[in-house]
């Protein structure tokens, strides 16, 4: 629903206004057309005109009956007006050659469908005209740099946010606000603040886009109920990777019931989370949970460091809260490397109670003379090659007497390492908070939100030093051999070795005749599968037998079999069963595709066999993938241990897995048009290379 131009195209002259018009503006500044003329004649760099047809003065700013009475076209048009006006006042606009408009008014698609009608015709205006729109239903925005403050936010009364560099870009204008008041109070300052209400245009991810390119923001926070173009939202989240800038996005809809409160809230669409989510981590971006977590990262990543690694050093005077970050860390795969042997020795000769590991525990003792503390901290930074230090400070942040003689300190550690992340936690008085913010530390109550917090700068470091991604598909399967492959056994496997996926060597058997000859010629024990194009889970109708060790039990296992799958799908075409070799050892995973609504094919690894979805241990990436992602497909599940070698397994071939990962990712990025989806499962994962021992494979329904 774009305007021609779409992404961060034509944004600028809304974004970057210099002239404003507010239409419906009105005397009253609690009124939705005041507010923003209040804002602005306060604090606005540009020119403001205030547009009421009964009115020649507006808040003590000369009035024009009309937009088209203006000698000079404004660079944008407020528009707070009824919706039944909104329409009009479009056009007007239009007319007059605005190509820039924010749309305060209510009523639109997150309503009814005659709003949702009006919507589209006014986007399509837009369209035509090549005009860019915000809203409608939306907050406005405000650029804290210039002063812009086209808005009609209440929040404003309780909170003044100060000029900074996170940019906030939300479709919910009561979130989005909520966001950037507790940032605010956190210390956090902004670039801009977007509400982009029920993007009838202009949507979050342009808004990414536009912030990407933006001089004036170094961090994004984005709150997204839903997605309606994944691939520009990918095209966004890479241009502010590739500009180094973090993207930490709030994604609800999780549950049913929160999926049930998304459709009906600013007419917004929800998209899977766990595929969401493993958009954004494939981007760059960081998925927070909450909002403190949200407000949390912006704050650390608003520093404009990055840690070089991800081997960080404790320095505390309580041995309890060591092993609580210690444990935080190892949760957040941040490393504690051991101390340097020259730092040991300094710190000893200093406190000789000292514990000099890592976590560095100085003890108590250094409440006697609080300096000492303080040359500890120096120690760690001069002498420990690590790029992250976490300096524990109790209560010291509000005792005056200690933080007279730290702050000094820190601040001349500050001095010499500018490179390194450092995070303080302490209950803090806010003057000391603020100097010490300032000087380049991250200051904060809670060691766990501070180990949190900095994993997620190790995050963005990770994935900005990697290259653009150009990956390529490779060619698209024909019609033909997918529709065979999707309804016969041996073309699917014949599909799975062209992709370079082993199988088990398998024969069809139309009658339990066919199935001895087949299963003397193959080997004991076999595998008896039923075959039809019907049945997709073959467990779940008694479809498998497994291990069966000579001829009178695959007689029995066979009319069995028969009989269940009759009695569990009485309409299900039947052909026969396929007869394999048992394979016994390996670890069964599940390896997967599927074609997403919002965001297109994405490839899912996890554990699998008939416990995958009991077990729900897989993760996603869209596809494709290359072999480094792959493996950190592998090494994201909860049970990736397993592939290492476990009770004395020997260890699976993690290079075999990527590579069958890799394979699938390709193929249904290649197919996205035909294929909805495949599944190889399980997949076993073996000492020396993998097979697969079933596949299921889903076309698209034409149109």
């Amino acid at each position: 629903m774009n305007a021609a131009a779409g992404g961060a195209s034509g944004l600028d002259a809304m974004m970057r206004a210099r002239s404003v018009a507010v239409i419906g503006a009105s005397s009253d500044a609690v009124k939705i057309g005041g507010k923003p003329v209040a804002l602005m004649k306060e604090h606005f760099q540009g020119s403001i005109v205030p547009i009421n047809p009964n009115r020649p003065e507006i808040l003590g700013l000369k009035a024009a009956k009309s937009i088209s009475d203006l000698d000079e076209m404004p660079d944008l048009a407020v528009v707070a007006v009824g919706a039944k006006l909104a329409e009009g006042a479009i056009e007007e606009c239009l007319q007059a050659g605005v190509r820039s408009i924010v749309l305060f008014s209510a009523g639109f698609g997150e309503i009814d469908e005659a709003g949702r009608e009006a919507q589209e015709r006014i986007a399509a205006t837009c369209r035509a005209a090549g005009a860019r729109l915000l809203g409608p239903n939306s907050l406005g925005l405000i650029n804290f740099h210039t002063g812009l403050y086209a808005t009609f936010s209440a929040a404003l009364d309780n909170v003044w946010p100060r000029k900074g560099t996170v940019g906030i870009a939300s479709q919910s204008g009561a979130v989005g606000t909520y966001i950037m008041a507790l940032a605010a109070e956190a210390g956090i300052g902004f670039s801009h603040f977007i509400a982009t209400g029920n993007e009838a245009d202009v949507d979050v991810a342009d808004c990414i886009e536009w912030l990407a390119g933006d001089a004036d923001t170094r961090v994004i926070v984005a709150y997204m109920e839903g997605c309606r173009d994944g691939e520009r939202l990918k095209r966004a989240l890479e241009a502010a990777r590739l500009a180094r800038k973090p993207v930490i996005a709030i994604k609800p809809g999780s549950s049913e019931q929160g999926l049930a409160a998304v459709k009906s809230h600013t007419g917004s669409l929800a998209g899977s989370k766990q595929v969401f989510d493993a958009v954004l981590a494939a981007y760059g971006a960081w998925s927070a949970h909450t909002i403190e977590e949200a407000v949390d990262i912006a704050l650390a990543a608003s520093t404009g460091k990055l840690p070089a690694g991800e081997d960080a050093i404790i320095i505390t005077p309580s041995g309890g809260v060591g092993i609580m970050m210690a444990d935080a860390c190892a949760e957040a795969n941040i490393a504690l490397p051991p101390l340097d042997t020259t730092a040991a020795e300094e710190i000893r000769a200093l406190l000789p109670l000292a514990s000099t590991g890592n976590p560095v525990d100085t003890t108590a003792q250094v409440s006697n003379d609080i300096r000492l503390y303080g040359q500890v901290i120096d120690i760690v930074a001069t002498r420990a090659d690590v790029p992250i230090l976490f300096i524990f400070m109790a209560h010291m942040g509000k005792t005056p007497s200690v933080t007279d003689v730290l702050k000094p300190m820190l601040r001349e550690v500050a001095k010499n390492h500018p490179d390194r992340v450092m995070a303080i936690v302490t209950r803090a008085a806010a003057d000391f908070r603020a100097e010490m913010t300032d000087a380049g530390f991250i200051v904060f109550e809670d060691p766990n939100r501070a180990v949190t917090a900095v994993s997620a700068l190790t995050h963005f470091a990770r994935h900005f030093a990697r290259p653009a991604r150009h990956q390529d598909a490779g060619s698209a399967t024909d019609q033909a051999t997918l529709a065979k492959a999707a309804a016969d056994p041996a073309s699917g496997a014949a599909l799975l070795a062209a992709l370079g996926i082993p199988d088990l060597p398998s024969r069809l058997a139309e009658t339990v005749e066919a199935a001895v000859a087949c299963a003397g010629e193959i080997g004991w024990p076999v595998v008896l599968k039923i075959s039809s194009p019907d049945i997709q889970h073959k467990t779940e109708v008694g479809g498998v037998v497994l291990s069966i060790r000579d001829e009178a039990a695959l007689r029995d296992a066979w009319a069995r079999m028969m009989a269940d799958v009759r009695r569990h799908a009485p309409d299900a075409r039947i052909s026969g069963a396929t007869i394999a070799p048992m394979l016994t050892g390996g670890i069964e995973t599940i390896v997967g595709s599927q074609n997403d609504p919002d965001f297109g094919p994405v490839v899912m690894f996890g554990l699998g066999g008939t416990m995958a979805e009991a077990l729900k241990d897989v993760v996603f990436a869209p596809a494709p993938v290359d072999t480094e992602q792959a493996q950190e497909m592998i090494g994201a599940i909860r049970g990736s241990a397993l592939f290492d070698g476990w009770r004395g397994a020997p260890p699976a071939d993690r290079e075999a897995l990527a590579q069958a990962i890799v394979a699938v990712s390709r193929f249904a990025a290649a197919n996205r048009d035909t294929v909805e989806s495949l599944e190889v499962n399980p997949f076993v994962a073996l000492p020396k290379g993998g097979t697969s021992l079933d596949m299921l494979l889903q076309l698209r329904t034409p149109g």
